[in-house]
């Protein structure tokens, strides 16, 4: 199955060899975590079990993370 992936100003097209795929998988296929990335479908963030059909567009989002410095 393929999908095409929007991550950091590229699409990429993903290929994989299972007829089943989910978010989880579509992060580890690009050196991902699911604890520094996001799938995105549409306007909503898939939770890393969702499952991806075959054709999807998608984008992968980086978390950004930031604290209080304190003096």
């Amino acid at each position: 199955m393929k999908v095409k992936v929007h991550y950091r100003g590229q699409l990429k097209e993903l290929e994989f060899e299972k007829q089943s795929v989910r978010a989880v998988d579509v992060l580890k296929a690009l050196g991902l975590s699911s604890e520094y990335a996001f799938v995105v479908r549409g306007d909503e963030i898939l939770d890393e079990k969702e499952i991806i059909k075959d054709g999807e567009e998608l984008r992968v989002i980086n978390a950004i993370s930031g604290g209080l410095e304190y003096l």
